[in-house]
């Protein structure tokens, strides 16, 4: 007999005889030591009528010999049975038990034997692109987290969206999160068995601090740094400077307190200009500099009781760096395009002696709808790489590049294809993510959403090159309104420019992508976008947030028509007479979306584009 609809699919499942009958209110018998991991589970599933009995056929029990977070559930026909070692194991039992019984009102008799795959199941959420979430969206986004046995949380911050309180000047008039926020947030995931985790970048990404007078002298390139004929700021901290390091623990002294967790990632992901300006003349001793610096870091991290992540796009590629690096940090390697060269980085890793996990991501990013394809082979060979050389887990990125301008249920599939892949190593297939999407999230009632949500991140395909982390689509955000030449220019930048950005051989792929390009047809991908549009009537959505996932849908898939027609415009002349009063009513939109989900600073920094491109249509 077929497993029972359990998301993430369980270890273990036999089928006995019979069938459980589930009572109009299920009465179970709760040990007083696990009544609030009770409560909380009861509140995922408000719609099923629970109550603690003594005496009831349903009952949690402790017993030996269950590893951390696994348990049974034992149904029969007179009885379901819990048992676990631990609290976690209890709350993912009951959540497992409410799964099945939100599917009907008989439960198949049974034994189930479940335990994570993966110790370290993460998420991380961008908080730095301009947009901060709200405290009420960031607990809707545990008790979902939670739901799928996610237990670890990461919140990025770069820059001031966290309010430091030493630099008011910086962000007065800004709406970061405040620490008070955090630690509210910090008991909140306590309660559902959810890691929150300290995350602020301390070398590269400093972009926001160095553009202050006061601390432009920690640059790296104080004038900032060209690549291809195109000039950056400096985003780059100086890592000799002991000035340096000095500020950023600084930083960290005002972050860290917020948080209960043994836990802090301090990134150090893409530092561009390293060795490029005040350390021109030590090239060759950039990784050394790099892992010096990190080190150094380490030891205060450590001090403070905690261990030490840190991203791994320098030390993975470099083979001789995790030789410099402390052997107690834990290195997270990121990657997020299907040829990602996971399988080498987790052996490099692996061999290293180094704690790792290794971190996907939601492709939501500059991309508006996603890109389902290339979400779901990377994360499925992210996770076969992370079992096979066994690394602590696998944290899936949702990050917000150019503004944040996604919404938050186009991040939903690559979060639930991570967790399914972090709990269970056959992870998930197509119809089953779907059907997930439908029962968990949307509750949809006609089974369509889910289906929608993945064929909408598909629109990609018919574009006529590949770039890592985006769509060509997206590219009008940077371009803007241009002539022909000048966005073929930016079009050639933007795919030639990845030999700087990756060093592997895997860039080629999209170098090639470009040379080989198909012919642009704007047309296919605007009439693909507008059936996924038509698709999403059929949807009847129960979720709390069912109008706003609705609104939210519509105007990403109206987005991305409107930065077709612009590319149609720059690339082959054609007219859309309606194009100015598409983007106005896009922007009037966003800005209402936006303060659904989240504080108000940040929102008109990413229009901006779209704002510069209707005025341009004016002229």
């Amino acid at each position: 007999m077929n497993s029972p609809y359990v998301f993430p699919a369980v270890k273990s499942f036999t089928a006995t005889d019979g069938m459980y009958i589930i009572k109009d209110v299920c009465a179970i018998d709760v040990p007083a030591s696990l009544q609030s991991v009770f409560e909380t589970a009861c509140e995922l599933f408000p719609q099923i009528n629970t109550l603690s009995a003594k005496d009831s056929d349903i009952v949690l029990c402790r017993s030996d010999g269950y590893s951390a977070e696994g348990y049974s559930l034992t149904v029969r026909k007179d009885e379901i049975r819990l048992e676990f070692s631990d609290d976690a194991g209890a709350f993912y039992a009951l959540i497992t038990l409410f799964q099945l019984m939100s599917q009907g009102g008989k439960i198949q008799c049974s034994r189930i034997d479940d335990a994570p795959g993966l110790k370290l199941r993460g998420v991380m959420i961008d908080i730095s692109r301009g947009k901060v979430p709200t405290v009420s969206t960031l607990k809707f986004l545990i008790d979902r987290l939670s739901l799928f046995k996610i237990n670890h949380l990461q919140l990025y911050i770069e820059g001031v969206s966290f309010a430091y309180p030493s630099h008011k000047e910086l962000w007065a008039e800004e709406n970061p999160i405040t620490p008070d926020e955090l630690r509210e947030l910090d008991g909140y995931c306590a309660r559902h068995f959810i890691d929150f985790v300290p995350c602020q970048n301390g070398m590269g990404h400093m972009a926001r601090w160095l553009a202050c007078e006061k601390y432009r002298c920690l640059a790296e390139c104080e004038e900032g740094f060209t690549v291809k004929g195109f000039t950056f700021p400096p985003t780059t901290v100086d890592p000799t400077d002991e000035r340096s390091l000095r500020f950023v623990c600084s930083l960290f002294d005002e972050l860290l307190p917020c948080f209960n967790s043994r836990l802090c990632n301090v990134c150090l992901d893409e530092p561009f200009e390293l060795c490029m300006g005040k350390n021109s003349q030590r090239k060759t001793e950039k990784i050394k500099i790099y892992t010096d610096y990190a080190n150094r870091l380490n030891s205060y991290i450590k001090s403070g009781g905690r261990q030490m992540m840190m991203w791994g796009d320098v030390v993975a590629v470099d083979g001789r760096a995790p030789d410099y690096l402390d052997s107690d940090i834990m290195i997270l390697d990121w990657g997020y395009e299907q040829e990602h060269p996971a399988a080498k980085r987790a052996e490099r890793l692996s061999r290293s002696g180094h704690p790792f996990c290794m971190c996907p991501g939601t492709n939501s990013w500059t991309s508006f709808t996603g890109m389902t394809e290339n979400m779901l082979t990377c994360i499925k060979n992210t996770s076969d790489a992370a079992y096979k050389y066994g690394a602590k887990g696998m944290i899936v990125t949702d990050w917000g590049d150019m503004g944040h301008l996604q919404y938050l249920p186009v991040s939903w599939p690559g979060i639930l294809a991570a967790a399914a892949y972090s709990w269970n190593e056959n992870g998930t297939d197509e119809a089953k993510l779907a059907d997930a999407l439908d029962r968990f999230v949307f509750k949809d009632s006609a089974g369509v959403m889910g289906k929608i949500c993945l064929d909408a991140g598909r629109y990609c395909e018919y574009e006529e090159f590949r770039i890592p982390c985006r769509t060509l689509a997206s590219t009008v955000l940077s371009s803007g309104l241009v002539s022909h030449a000048e966005y073929e220019k930016k079009l050639e930048f933007t795919a030639k420019s990845i030999l700087f950005f990756i060093k592997e051989d895997f860039a080629k792929i999209y170098i090639d992508s470009y040379e080989n390009r198909k012919p642009f047809d704007g047309t296919a991908v605007r009439e693909y976008i507008s059936e996924i549009y038509g698709r999403l009537s059929k949807a009847q959505l129960n979720c709390d947030d069912a109008e706003t996932v609705l609104r939210e849908y519509k105007t990403a898939l109206i987005t991305v028509d409107a930065l077709v027609k612009i590319r149609e415009i720059m690339l082959s002349g054609a007219k859309f007479p309606e194009l100015s009063e598409q983007l106005s009513s896009i922007i009037q939109e966003h800005r209402c979306l936006w303060n659904i989900r989240n504080k108000p600073y940040g929102c008109e920094d990413g229009l901006a584009p779209l704002i510069k491109i209707r005025e341009r249509l004016s002229e």
